[in-house]
């Protein structure tokens, strides 16, 4: 029988991934939205520069549910979290990086990896010292 599988272009089991692939879900969810990325560098005078990139990408965006904000420091729950939810390599941002959205900033916190599944979830944090 696996012959006969094998022969008709079936997958061996350990080349199959077996995660659900959610993009159907998604689909109908995701929307265009755009953000922007700010990378800091130094200068040779030794000054911090900021440069800014636009990012257009499909995704959901939603505040980060009650039950997870109560795993975060208790020192930060009160500012607003959110959670990012897109295309497994889509966005490629990192923990630490600083991006603004809706016109207002925030710190990437957590990158969850769920590209078996084919997305990727990120934890994002306003930004305290907002301007």
């Amino acid at each position: 029988m696996a012959a006969k599988l094998t022969g008709m272009g079936a997958k061996k089991l350990n080349q199959v991934n077996l995660m659900p692939q959610i993009n159907a879900a998604f689909a109908g969810w995701f929307s265009s939205i755009t953000l922007t990325v700010i990378t800091q560098t130094i200068n040779a005078l030794g000054f911090m520069d900021d440069t800014t990139t636009s990012l257009v990408f499909n995704g959901v965006v939603q505040p980060m549910s009650a039950e997870d904000l109560q795993l975060k420091p208790e020192g930060l729950r009160s500012f607003t979290w959110l959670m990012i939810h897109c295309k497994a390599g889509d966005l490629n941002l990192k923990t630490n990086d600083i991006i603004v959205y809706s016109g207002r900033k925030y710190k990437v916190m957590g990158v969850k990896d769920y590209s078996l599944n084919n997305y990727i979830q990120y934890d994002i944090l306003e930004d305290y010292q907002n301007d």
